[in-house]
């Protein structure tokens, strides 16, 4: 099946979120800031099959219409237009899993980071109260 054909069946999944390769988390400060990030609406945490940690906004292109078509598809990104790559599926097209562990949300990813020991925890006084100086 050619790419337009799997398209014209698709409901637009891969034009639904932006992925992004983020450094492999190595202190407390990398750690942190993952958590911030899924304290977010709509943002997850993956890694992939080859150990990358990968930030995902779960948010849906513009340019998608009622009928999940681009509605700027002769002016669309060099990205979408080169996307499946020769070495790569539509995620569509594989039943594959193509990350080892997703965390949606900041308390995913912190019983994944104690199941594996890691100090990922920055020790804050218990007597301080949010909005005292």
């Amino acid at each position: 099946m050619s790419t337009v054909e799997h398209c014209s069946r698709c409901d637009a999944y891969c034009c639904r979120h932006v992925a992004m390769q983020v450094d492999k988390p190595v202190s407390k400060a990398d750690y942190d800031k993952l958590r911030w990030f899924l304290l977010h609406e709509n943002i997850w945490v993956s890694i992939d099959l080859e150990g990358d940690w990968i930030l995902e906004f779960r948010t849906p292109c513009r340019n998608i219409d009622k009928d999940n078509r681009c509605a700027e598809y002769l002016n669309r990104p060099k990205l979408c237009s080169d996307y499946p790559s020769e070495n790569e599926l539509c995620e569509r097209q594989t039943d594959d899993l193509s990350y080892t562990h997703i965390f949606k949300n900041a308390a995913e990813l912190e019983i994944y980071l104690d199941s594996l020991h890691i100090d990922w925890r920055y020790k804050t006084p218990k007597s301080k109260k949010c909005g005292t100086p």
